[in-house]
């Protein structure tokens, strides 16, 4: 009966201590996570299956840094955050970015809104060489990540279809 008594004040608690707790930036919360939908033409998704050949998915984070900051900063000029990178079979899916390894330190040097690149190719187990064609992604997180997510659509290189870019 004492620990019946006693759970409800641990609990209370436990509440208290952690409302105490600072609020996490909305980056470190996972905010910059969202998901694309990957899109094959009849052609690349046989030609992936008979080769069983995968997907890979590379996202890159980065920004405008801030004025006088050249720590991470490329050759481009640009702020470098962090990149992820998924493998995944050779079909159409739902891919998730978590841009769950983005450092929060790093975002306390950008000038402006986070933004991000994402690129589709061939996983390059039956070649060297990608075979793939595919839509992309480049531009602002919050832009890509308010919407339903965006179809990237990927055919053979062969098949000479044009790609999009968004958002």
């Amino acid at each position: 009966m004492k620990n019946v008594v006693r759970l409800p004040i641990l609990s209370a608690c436990l509440a208290f201590l952690l409302a105490q707790l600072p609020a996490l930036p909305a980056q470190a919360e996972g905010s910059l996570g969202f998901d694309i939908n990957i899109t094959l033409s009849p052609k690349a998704a046989a030609k992936l299956k008979s080769a069983n050949e995968g997907i890979t998915v590379g996202a890159s984070y980065y920004g405008d840094p801030k004025k006088g900051v050249k720590k991470f900063v490329n050759e481009m000029g640009m702020l470098d955050l962090r990149s992820e990178t998924l493998s995944l079979p050779g079909e159409p899916g739902i891919a998730h970015i978590t841009g769950r390894d983005v450092p929060a330190e790093r975002l306390t040097f950008l000038n402006g809104p986070v933004s991000v690149n994402v690129n589709i190719w061939s996983s390059r187990k039956s070649g060297e060489d990608n075979i793939l064609n595919c839509d992309f992604i480049d531009g602002e997180v919050a832009k890509v990540a308010k919407t339903p997510p965006i179809t990237l659509h990927c055919s053979l290189i062969s098949e000479n279809l044009e790609n999009k870019t968004y958002p």
